[in-house]
């Protein structure tokens, strides 16, 4: 009988609070904001999105995609749930690429491709993990007002 090898879960939590730990000294520095070093150490955080982290732009207003018509997805989030070109007018195609570009997109990427009209009319399907949400949400109070 062949056994099941099974996980070192003790070197997963070591890697886990190693990865924090740079996260923690990296806001120190400045080189991550405080909002997300914070969402990104919480214990309830996923482990992918803890390696991975993720990004929020600085200003709500700088969201300038479009609101109808179609957006070319950038390659390193499109797949099947977000494919490389998205008919923004479909909700459902939008909040699959607006869930990518919160959790996996630069600032740059969210401010070319997020509306802000449509993400505030999208905002209460809950788009991201919950840590992302929140600081989101601490950043720009008026998504929780629609």
């Amino acid at each position: 009988m062949v056994s099941t090898p099974r996980p070192d879960f003790a070197r997963v939590a070591r890697l886990r609070g190693a990865e924090q730990g740079v996260i923690d000294e990296a806001a120190r520095q400045g080189l991550i904001p405080e909002d997300i070093a914070h969402a990104l150490t919480a214990p309830s955080v996923s482990d992918l999105l803890l390696f991975q982290g993720f990004d929020v732009v600085a200003d709500l207003d700088a969201l300038a995609g479009p609101s109808s018509g179609f957006a070319d997805v950038p390659r390193h989030l499109a797949d099947g749930e977000a494919p490389a070109r998205v008919n923004v007018g479909d909700t459902a195609q939008c909040a699959a690429l607006y869930r990518r570009l919160l959790v996996g997109g630069t600032a740059t990427e969210q401010a070319a491709l997020i509306n802000r009209d449509v993400l505030c009319r999208l905002w209460p399907q809950r788009l991201a993990p919950q840590a992302v949400l929140e600081v989101w949400e601490r950043r720009f109070p008026e998504l929780t007002a629609s």
